[in-house]
């Protein structure tokens, strides 16, 4: 089982999760932090932490752990797509005591960035489960074998935690996802009381913040379409296609884990960024992923939320923005979804779909 934790520019909030990740009571992992070109040192404070010269403050990791130095394994991106790495060596040393850190040539994103760990985790260390988990988000002692043991009894192609709002523990960050018909994907129990959603269920998306993935299921739907996608609605373009596989998503409230949300794309204020990577990324989801039947759904909501924020929140630039980077990929997700591989019906599909309007 191999953690991946993308870093751009946010080495402190980093290395938290990697300490939550060196707390888990699972016997065999592996931690590999992939940096997005980050221009903030973040690589060399990596290895001071490895070293045992520097500690994460945090409010939930309050024991320090004794497991430094650690043994790095520092490799470019070049290495890591070559699979230059002595595997054997690795392997002698034990879990908590080892990191891997990759370096990306450029700044990716974060589908791009997390494929560059994926290809690496399943091709060179040959994993059977990848997690995928937010540089802002935390890991319990418990998290990785409780989503563990329900993938490997359910057969799961990706489990989800109750993940909860590290600003508010009492408050829910993701229950799970929806996935609306008009192509808005949600966060379930979005700042609910914490002891809500406490019932394993079947979802129609999760959440990449923190999510566990079948190896086998993304060798069949394929990583994220990192082409396509550079920031939001790749996790919900990826947990479709895993679906449209035949793989359930299932959502595990038993594995609890905690996301700040926003620490590297500028808290939670909407900018520029975020309305016109959100209005790309959602119209292109929804043309993959969603049964034509509810193309004029789905086009609507793209219409409404160019309008929302063109009108309410004044963001023209951003919405021309997101329109100018939309219409070139179209017909490349066009073709996406022509190579989509489908084992079901777009009637079992839909069946866990919704149909809400988004409150901006």
């Amino acid at each position: 089982m191999s953690v991946i934790i993308l870093n751009w520019n946010n080495w402190k909030a980093t290395l938290e999760a990697i300490e939550s990740v060196y707390r888990s009571d699972f016997e065999d992992y592996d931690v590999i932090v992939v940096d997005n070109a980050s221009t903030d040192g973040s690589a060399e404070r990596i290895r001071e932490y490895a070293a045992g010269r520097i500690e994460p403050a945090s409010n939930y990791l309050k024991a320090r752990r004794h497991n430094k130095p650690l043994h790095l394994f520092e490799l470019s991106e070049e290495e890591a797509k070559r699979g230059k790495f002595n595997k054997a060596f690795y392997r002698k040393i034990d879990p908590d005591r080892r990191l891997i850190l990759i370096k990306n040539r450029k700044n990716y994103g974060f589908g791009g960035g997390n494929n560059v760990g994926m290809r690496f985790a399943l091709a060179v260390l040959d994993t059977d489960y990848i997690l995928l988990l937010n540089n802002d988000a935390l890991l319990t002692p418990q998290t990785v074998s409780k989503l563990v043991e329900t993938a490997e009894t359910f057969k799961a192609g990706a489990v989800t935690p109750k993940i909860l709002w590290a600003r508010n523990p009492k408050l829910i960050d993701s229950a799970g996802g929806e996935y609306s018909k008009n192509g808005y994907s949600f966060d379930r129990g979005k700042f609910r009381p914490a002891g809500e959603f406490s019932e394993r269920e079947e979802v129609s998306t999760v959440c990449a913040a923190c999510s566990l993935y079948s190896s086998q299921a993304l060798e069949e739907a394929g990583l994220f379409n990192d082409g396509l996608f550079f920031l939001y609605y790749e996790d919900t373009d990826l947990a479709s296609r895993i679906r449209w596989a035949g793989w359930k998503l299932v959502y595990e409230p038993s594995a609890v884990a905690y996301h700040y949300g926003g620490k590297s794309t500028g808290g939670f204020e909407v900018n520029d960024l975020t309305v016109s990577h959100s209005l790309k990324g959602h119209l292109v989801c929804a043309v993959i992923n969603l049964p034509r039947k509810y193309a004029p759904l789905y086009l609507m909501g793209n219409l409404v939320y160019a309008l929302y924020n063109s009108l309410v929140r004044g963001k023209v630039k951003a919405v021309a923005r997101g329109y100018s980077m939309l219409l070139p990929v179209l017909p490349a997700a066009v073709r996406e979804r022509r190579r989509v591989r489908r084992k079901i019906s777009e009637r079992d599909f839909s069946r866990l779909l919704t149909l809400k309007w988004k409150a901006f």
